[in-house]
């Protein structure tokens, strides 16, 4: 070989093994992302082309295998989706209704996403003067939420103080700041993620895995509506008109003090939020507001609390279906915040009702995925 020849192919091999190295690289920094950089939901589930064929192993991940919680989803779900059986319920009435905190999202970090954002809001946020009767109001519930209470007593204040925060603001802007909270704001009480990767990823994969079984999913929550509609849109992917919540109130930008049921829209108004809010959707209005915006009885409902008893029963009742209420227990104290006293009490609440229970500790194989790790919050 001339040593012409012998050059080019050594220039070839180390052209070669350079350009290996560059797509190495950049493969790598494609399948790496930083664990503080957000993601925009959570882990998705997989189904076969035909539509056919739904492995839990596939889709269920994050659920242990030997669950028997999943086992006995699983089989529901069959049983009401095979034409041949006689629980068989057609697509368009096999509706299913998702609590929010606590159900498909941390609650505990420290307390509901709502209260989260609205204490930022107040008491963090620079761009916002809050009034000094909502800073102190705000003040003794972020005291209460660093010991790990939720004061009922509080509640209206806590609902006053988030309607006048974001009063005056179009329902995409309440959304986008929304988003932004929890796309930018990290988890108190966790290291690795931001409250926008806060979902359990167990229940993420239900949410999908009933969609590929042609069911309507619904988000029914306390939380006000446009934060749980900007939050569940976010990380499950549920739309706006598949959420049921607490309403602030909204008014049309030129209507003054005219009321709603005599004043005309015009087409240059916009919608604006007031610093009114509703009647809480929980307990027995959780089921109210199902029949007045869905119309329709779920037979499947998921909740945790017992601001979730009423919605589970009346999926569990169902008249007409077969139904299912599933009741999520929070009884991981190692990789989440649960209470065993409380878990016990919910335990006994599921046997009395029939619901089925499932076990954040021995039914989930991860809860946030891989990454994150439990801390501390303020009070321990």
């Amino acid at each position: 070989m001339s040593a012409r020849k012998s050059s080019y192919s050594l220039l070839y091999i180390l052209m070669s093994f350079l350009v290996g190295c560059i797509m190495a690289g950049l493969v790598a920094m494609t399948l790496t992302r930083p664990s503080d950089e957000p993601t925009t939901a959570p882990v998705a589930a997989s189904q076969a082309e035909d539509g056919s064929i739904f492995d839990p192993a596939i889709m269920l991940p994050s659920w242990n295998v030997d669950s028997p919680a999943l086992a006995a989803l699983v089989a529901y779900v069959d049983d009401v989706c095979d034409s041949s059986s006689p629980n068989y319920v057609e697509p368009a009435d096999r509706i299913a209704t998702f609590d929010m905190d606590g159900t498909v999202l941390c609650e505990k970090a420290p307390v509901y996403l709502d209260y989260c954002m609205m204490m930022h809001r107040v008491l963090e946020d620079p761009t916002y003067a809050a009034s000094d009767e909502d800073v102190a109001a705000v003040q003794q519930i972020r005291a209460n939420a660093d010991q790990g209470v939720v004061d009922g007593d509080l509640n209206d204040a806590k609902n006053a103080a988030l309607s006048r925060a974001f009063a005056g603001m179009t329902q995409d802007e309440f959304a986008s700041y929304v988003t932004n909270f929890i796309d930018t704001t990290p988890v108190e009480g966790f290291d690795g993620m931001v409250y926008g990767q806060s979902f359990y990823h167990p229940m993420a994969e239900i949410v999908n895995y009933l969609r590929a079984h042609e069911f309507n999913v619904y988000s029914v929550s306390a939380s006000e509506r446009e934060v749980a509609r900007a939050v569940v849109a976010y990380g499950l992917g549920i739309e706006p008109d598949h959420v049921v919540g607490t309403d602030i109130v909204f008014v049309a930008t030129g209507q003054g003090d005219e009321a709603a049921p005599s004043y005309t829209v015009t087409q240059d108004d916009e919608l604006v939020l007031t610093d009114e809010m509703l009647p809480e959707v929980g307990k027995g209005n959780k089921v109210i507001y199902i029949q007045r915006e869905i119309g329709k009885r779920p037979i499947l409902s998921f909740g945790n609390s017992s601001g979730d008893f009423a919605m589970l029963n009346y999926a569990q009742g169902n008249p007409e279906h077969k139904g299912m209420g599933v009741l999520i227990v929070a009884d991981d104290t190692e990789r989440e915040y649960g209470d065993e006293r409380k878990a016990a009490s919910m335990y006994e609440e599921a046997e009395a009702e029939g619901w089925l229970a499932v076990s954040m500790r021995d039914d989930w194989a991860t809860i946030y995925g891989e990454g994150v790790e439990k801390t501390a919050l303020n009070a321990e």
